[in-house]
This record gives C-alpha cells, structure tokens and sequence, in this order.
C-alpha cells in the first residue's frame, strides 16, 4: 500500500494506556500520519510532555495516589504493589469506557481494557488488544520452575490470580484483533488458539530524539550492558555463567536497572574474573548514553514478549546478543547486528561474547517508530476494506 493512501484520515486509531509504555511513541507517530483518534492516559498530560494540539485525554487521579504511595509509604504500610496497579488499572479502565469518543479502533492492554472494549462493542469500534508481553499463562509456565529454583514459590512474587485470569479471559472475548509486537507473542498466542489471520505482527521502536547515533566513539575496553529488572526472568544466571565461563578480567559487566532481592541468590553465587557494576535504575537519556558508548547489550531472558531496550540500543549503534525467547530477535541478524542463542544455553551465549569482544561493530540502520507505524495503519486499512 502506497504511503499517500494513508495520509489524511483514512483510520482513525485511538489509544488506552495506564501508563505510556510503548504506546505513547506509538501515538507520537500516528498522529503525525493524522491517524491518531485519541490518547488515553493514565499519566497527567504534562508528566507525558504532550503536544497542546495532540488529542489526549487524562484520568490520572488513581496514578498519583499509586506512585505517591510507592514513593512515600514504607511497603509495610501500604497495600500490595499488584493490588495498588490492579487498583490504578481498573479504575482507569471504567473512566476511559465511559468516556471513549469514535474512531475505527480502540487498542488498549490486557488487564485494563475490559470496559473500554465493552464500551467499543456498543459504539462499533473495532477493538484491538496490544500485548506488550506474551500471555500471562505461558509467563506462569516458564517461569515456575525457575523460582522453584531459588526456593521461591510463584505466588509469592506473581502478580496474577484467578481473578485476573476471568477479567482477562472476557477481555480477549471482546477483541477483534490482536496486535502482537514478535513473532515469540504471536507463536504465543497461536498455541492458545488464536486464529493467526487475527494476530498483527508489528514491532516496537525506539524513541528517535532520546536513543540515536552519534558521533562519540565507544571506548576500546569490551562494555557488556544489561538494561532492565535485574531478575530470574531476565536469565540473570546464565549470564554470570557465561562470564565466569570466559574467563575474562578484562571485560566490564554493566548493569542499568533495579537488582531485585530475587536476584541475590545468583549474584552471591556468582564467581567469575569480569566485574560487576551496578548503576541502578537511570533516566532514558543516561541509558542511552550507556548505549552509545557500549560495546555489546545482552539480554539472556528466560521469557520477554519484546524487550524494548533492543531497538533503544540498535538504534544508538550497538549490537545486542538476545535469547531466542526474547521477541526483539525479530530485528536482530546473527553476527551482523547483534547474536541470538538458544535460551540457557551458557556456553553459546559465552561463544557470542567473545565473538564480539572479537569483532567489535557499530550498527548503523534506523529502529525508530516510524516503520513500525506504517505497519499498523497499513493492517488497520485493511481490516477496513
């Protein structure tokens, strides 16, 4: 389909999001191609940094009470964090049902769209349902066995129950389409028997203005960078296998984002030469920097429907070595711009570090939103059709 066809108003695609995730860029984008009905948020308008023309309505009152509570209450005060967002979620979920405005389609995410679609069914809006991750029972089927692992029970650290699972049972009841950011989500959801002429495949990007190329050479040390939760999940300790596998002091292990207490068992195991440096979590801007100067990302996960931070760090110029269960492999080609290896595998991974300590490259293609944006209107037209 020629990009002409889509300028003007040809879809209207409306958006509900708590927070701004990956669908806030995603807005950004429509609305430059005048496809954006409207945006939805749970955040207040000027934490997001809108536009005064951008079509943005707010419900933001159950947000601030959250991250107030979470930043100011001690967590023995407070209630539960999954009983705070589910709280936050349903609240915004009803306000953004109520007050939902025409377009052709409404995306929204599992867990906070169930009267939002309600309210699409009756005005005749096409409902789409946008997984950022893959279903949460395949999430509870990976990783039970690795909290068993470490002497954790999955309920302990599970932010889903029965409740959840009804709620979002309906919620799939009520979708048209489903909007899968891999091909990792959509073999997902194709495995729970969701008709694949259903599922659109489309990626995610980055954010152009924050994670982009520059002129800044990377340093001549080998600067492997994690970004994200450091977790079970995210295949923690088969990445400090694969370090003390290569042997190599002359490495440095950066890590951006929160050590969660799950992960003290495998760093308290961990015995090999590389260092370990911890910088906790940090604002886009500094993790893109971390990227424009680092050698390699690695995410070795054990489950992750995308894992945004690999079109953040490709588009910043570095390769990224991702597990074949990480759904960003889609956009990576092995060796070329970044590796991918078999999910636990700790001697290939090993391998694929010390490739690219071998071989350093910079990446030079484009992983912004505006791809990725045209693929949608282009599925949206034609459902249209």
């Amino acid at each position: 389909m020629e990009r002409q066809i889509w300028s003007g108003s040809v879809v209207k695609i409306s958006i509900s999001a708590t927070n701004p995730c990956h669908l806030y860029p995603m807005a950004l984008e429509l609305a430059k191609h005048d496809a954006l009905g409207c945006y939805y948020s749970g955040y207040p308008a000027w934490k997001l940094g809108a536009a005064a023309d951008l079509p943005v309505r707010t419900h933001s009152l159950r947000t601030n009470i959250v991250y107030g509570l979470l930043k100011f209450v001690p967590e023995r005060w407070r209630p539960e964090s999954k009983k705070l967002f589910r709280w936050q979620d349903h609240g915004f979920d009803r306000w953004t049902g109520a007050h939902l405005d025409g377009c052709d389609f409404v995306h929204a995410m599992p867990g906070q769209c169930l009267h939002t679609f309600r309210a699409a069914r009756r005005l005749g809006i096409k409902t789409v349902l946008n997984h950022a991750t893959g279903p949460v029972r395949e999430w509870v089927r990976i990783m039970e066995p690795e909290y068993a692992r470490i002497g954790l029970k999955l309920t302990d650290v599970c932010p889903y129950d029965e409740e959840y699972f009804a709620r979002e049972d309906e919620e799939y009841g009520l979708t048209d389409w489903h909007c899968a950011a891999s091909s990792v989500v959509r073999d997902q959801l194709i495995s729970l028997g969701i008709d694949a002429r259903r599922i659109w495949q489309v990626p995610y990007g980055a954010d152009a203005h924050i994670f982009h190329h520059s002129d800044q050479a990377p340093g001549q040390s080998f600067r492997i960078i994690f970004a994200g939760q450091v977790g079970v999940r995210k295949g923690l300790r088969n990445l400090l296998d694969a370090l003390a596998l290569a042997k190599r002091p002359d490495w440095s292990m950066e890590f951006y984002g929160a050590v969660l207490g799950e992960a003290c068992h495998d760093l308290d195991a961990y015995h090999g030469a590389t260092p370990l440096k911890f910088h906790g979590p940090v604002s886009q801007e500094t993790l893109a920097g971390a990227f424009r100067t680092g050698s390699v990302l690695v995410l070795p996960s054990l489950e992750e429907g995308f894992g945004l931070v690999v079109p953040q760090a490709l588009n910043c110029g570095m390769p990224a070595i991702v597990s074949d269960r990480v759904g960003g492999k889609d956009q990576v080609r092995h060796r070329d711009n970044g590796s991918i290896f078999p999910a636990e595998d700790v001697t290939a991974l090993a391998a694929e570090l010390m490739w690219w300590a071998e071989h350093p490259k910079r990446v030079s293609e484009n992983f912004g939103w505006s791809q990725p944006t045209e693929k949608l209107i282009e599925f949206s037209a034609a459902a249209l059709s």
